[in-house]
């Protein structure tokens, strides 16, 4: 009573039925001694079925029926260490080989896109293949889909595979020719209601770093907003056509301002955007499709 009022359980109503098959009558009297001595063993009751065989094997086979009229309640934590199938097993139409289930060795064969969280996460000691297995589903989707696939790739393991499948090999860093503009910004930006809000917090966000998180005040925070309407006014206007703005007259913009707090946020930013740090405050020179 306790399992259904504290423990959220069910009442079931549930039969097990057996079938047991011998050579020879002595045989199948001492198998059925065996099979009651192991049920006693684990505290379990089991009966013959006298005069009722016939019922018990329709009972038996897979065919829906109950022919036995015996039943005992069961509660449902019970009922769920009767059902044999205990695996869940995944094979989507579509999907692409993930591995084997571990219980009933069966292959995985997933679309994550259909799946309820289609998120994946690899983990494994050095050198079990998990590199290996993130190119291996590359190469799926890069053949069987038309997804867009990014990687970033700070150890630069998979060059030479997006070289291999025509993909572009963007290389970021200090000393790179290429060069991505983190003012990029069409009219499809974010939720393309109005695009200039959400890019104004990703500058604000950009600053912040370069400042230190947390010591960017309200005063210079207001002036970054004001600074990104400026510099994106024109560009606004122009239909999102023409030279889209970058770091560089962000920076021009801040220190045209008549506050103190301008210049100090102009100078916190000088090594990103003309030092020598300045691979995001350059136009975009990579396909960015």
């Amino acid at each position: 009573l306790d399992d259904l009022t504290t423990r959220d359980q069910r009442m079931m109503f549930g039969i097990l039925t057996m079938v047991h098959l011998a050579d020879s009558k002595k045989q199948l009297d001492s198998d059925t001694e065996l099979l009651l001595s192991i049920a006693r063993k684990h505290l379990c009751q089991m009966a013959t079925l006298k005069w009722q065989q016939v019922d018990g094997l329709n009972t038996v086979l897979p065919y829906g029926l109950r022919k036995i009229n015996a039943l005992r309640t069961l509660t449902t934590e019970s009922t769920a260490v009767l059902i044999p199938f205990h695996t869940q097993e995944i094979l989507q139409p579509g999907g692409i080989y993930y591995g084997q289930n571990a219980v009933s060795k069966n292959l995985l064969v997933a679309d994550r896109k259909k799946l309820m969280n289609g998120n994946s996460f690899r983990l494994g000691v050095s050198g079990s293949g998990k590199s290996f297995s993130a190119k291996e589903e590359i190469v799926h989707l890069a053949l069987s889909t038309d997804d867009d696939i990014l990687i970033l790739d700070p150890e630069s393991e998979f060059t030479k595979l997006v070289e291999a499948l025509g993909g572009q090999v963007v290389k970021v860093s200090a000393t790179s020719d290429n060069h991505l503009n983190a003012m990029d910004m069409d009219a499809a930006y974010g939720n393309e209601k109005n695009p200039l809000i959400e890019k104004s917090e990703f500058i604000l966000s950009v600053f912040e770093q370069l400042v230190g998180a947390g010591n960017l005040s309200a005063k210079e925070k207001s002036i970054l907003d004001r600074c990104a309407a400026d510099v994106y006014r024109d560009y606004i206007r122009s239909g999102y056509t023409g030279e889209v703005p970058t770091l560089k007259d962000m920076y021009r913009q801040l220190m045209l301002q008549p506050e103190e707090e301008a210049r100090g946020l102009a100078l916190s930013s000088e090594l990103f955007i003309n030092g020598s740090l300045n691979t995001f405050a350059q136009p975009t020179n990579v396909n960015k499709k």
